[in-house]
């Protein structure tokens, strides 16, 4: 695209975020969503630029037509290239119209004087409207509902690993608390063990061999010291 074009396309814009907002003379058109469309230009029938502009949204240029007997065209933006094209007589041609194409749609001629047409605005009656309306709901809430969906299927797992995680850690836990017990118990009845026969020991040497009967510990008798 040239410098002139550019600047041709940028004062374009600017007199469409100007103009096209305050235009009152607007042509409406009913259309059914998934049919394809046809807008006729009542400027001019080559070097046309054609404008989409959304109640809410800034001016979007759509393509540019070259002549009036073919039906070549430079669209601006190429994810538009499968929905809009040109036919002969720059006449605008839409695709298998959808909700999002549905606005106000502006011709408009780049010469000596920068001209625009009359907006065509497009449109569905209201009871498709509201079907298309109930339609999104009903899309959002299976979206919302599998996202929930999505997020339970992702912590599910994690929740099961941590509960996997914690019954080990019991089961360990109670492993080595029943291991400790066990060397309690083995080190008790060792203890009890040696005393039994610590004390079995001392019961022999006290036993008297004769009338069974025990004796009871006296102290030494001491002897006299002699005296020279």
């Amino acid at each position: 695209m040239s410098k002139t074009t550019r600047m041709r396309t940028a004062q374009l814009l600017l007199f469409c975020l100007l103009v096209c907002q305050n235009t009152e003379s607007l042509t409406d058109k009913l259309v059914n969503l998934g049919e394809n469309v046809t807008l006729d230009c009542q400027i001019d029938v080559r070097d046309i630029y054609w404008v989409f502009q959304k109640p809410s949204d800034s001016p979007l240029l759509i393509l540019r037509t070259f002549s009036s007997d073919s039906t070549s065209s430079y669209v601006q933006d190429q994810r538009l290239k499968d929905k809009y094209s040109s036919l002969t007589l720059s006449r605008l041609f839409i695709i298998n119209i959808t909700f999002h194409e549905l606005g106000i749609y502006y011709c408009a001629k780049a010469a000596t004087t920068l001209q625009i047409s009359n907006g065509t605005r497009l449109y569905i009656n209201e009871e498709a409207a509201r079907d298309h309306n109930q339609t999104e709901l009903k899309n959002n809430s299976q979206c919302q509902n599998t996202q929930q969906s999505l997020i339970v299927l992702c912590f599910i797992p994690n929740i099961v690993m941590f509960l996997a995680i914690i019954g080990l850690f019991q089961i360990k836990l109670q492993a080595c608390k029943k291991r400790h017990q066990q060397c309690q118990d083995e080190e008790l009845e060792q203890l009890y063990s040696t005393h039994d026969e610590e004390f079995s020991e001392v019961e022999f040497r006290l036993f008297h061999p004769t009338n069974n009967t025990f004796l009871p510990f006296q102290k030494p008798k001491t002897k006299p010291r002699q005296t020279s």
